[in-house]
């Protein structure tokens, strides 16, 4: 019988270019907690059983330090997103070194955006009901910031299932219309990915193979970078992989740039004591 254990993963190795700086270990709320962390107590509640957290090299101590303060070494795993150039070298190399290290689901999410408190639940759920890989998708409007374009992922859907996800750039929002880069319009309740993916332990062998072939065919390139996205749509495009669309509520947030942080930590002030305790529990 196929296992039903779950997993969260958070992608944590980006430089945070826009931002200025590691946003993936900026303090939020009453205790100083990284963003991820809040999805980490949602993983506690929804009962998963581990978290990995894929970080660039010289962040083990710093995160080690934080997370040792409420969740037990053995439900937390660092993995090092080593790399041969200073970039990165983008999320599906990053999420490529879970390999080998996860037998079961996860899910995986950005350690700069909050998704809302249902979203482990919720794939723990679509894991129960024998779904191997969703994508858990946003509408657009919310997840615009105030303060410059973004990139997000269009997603195109059939019978509840994506058929395309198409990476678009500097999406913003003008004298009330959302238009792209190319100047196209988009309405705000266009279904989007914010690299909220839940996938399975067959999924991360096919990604291995890609990523490897990836490596060998730029290793001299400094700057190209390999998304998890565009993998996921190669892979639905050539029947490898089905992926089903779980709509969820609108209460993304995140911090793209510098001029973002503020109103997100208000956001998470606002959530503490209400959907978080001030002190977590122990994940032991």
């Amino acid at each position: 019988m196929p296992t039903t254990d779950t997993a969260l993963v958070i992608l944590a190795g980006g430089l945070g270019s826009r931002f200025g700086g590691a946003k993936q270990i900026e303090p939020f709320g009453q205790e100083g907690r990284f963003l991820f962390e809040y999805a980490c107590y949602d993983a506690m509640q929804a009962g998963f059983q581990k978290v990995f957290v894929i970080i660039r090299p010289g962040m083990q101590a710093i995160v080690a330090e934080q997370l040792n303060k409420w969740i037990q070494p053995a439900r937390y795993e660092l993995i090092v997103q080593e790399q041969s150039r200073p970039k990165p070298w983008g999320t599906a190399h990053a999420l490529h070194f879970l390999f080998d290290k996860w037998a079961g689901s996860f899910l995986v999410l950005n350690a700069d955006d909050y998704y809302g408190q249902s979203i482990c639940q919720t794939a723990k759920s679509l894991v129960q009901n024998g779904v191997e890989a969703a994508a858990l998708a946003f509408e657009l409007g919310p997840t615009l910031s105030p303060n410059g374009p973004v990139a997000r992922g269009l997603c195109q859907t059939e019978h509840g299932y994506l058929t395309d996800i198409e990476e678009v750039l500097k999406i913003e929002e003008v004298n009330g219309q959302i238009t792209d880069e190319q100047g196209r319009a988009h309405s705000p309740n266009t279904l989007i990915s914010m690299n909220a993916w839940l996938l399975s332990s067959t999924f991360l062998a096919l990604l291995k193979t890609k990523v490897q072939g990836f490596l060998a065919l730029h290793a001299s390139n400094e700057t190209i970078e390999i998304y998890l996205p565009k993998v996921i749509h190669e892979f639905i495009e050539t029947g490898a992989l089905k992926v089903q669309v779980q709509e969820m509520p609108a209460a993304w947030f995140g911090i793209t740039y510098a001029a973002d942080l503020a109103a997100a930590k208000s956001q998470i002030l606002a959530l503490e004591g209400k959907q978080y305790p001030r002190v977590f529990p122990e994940w032991i």
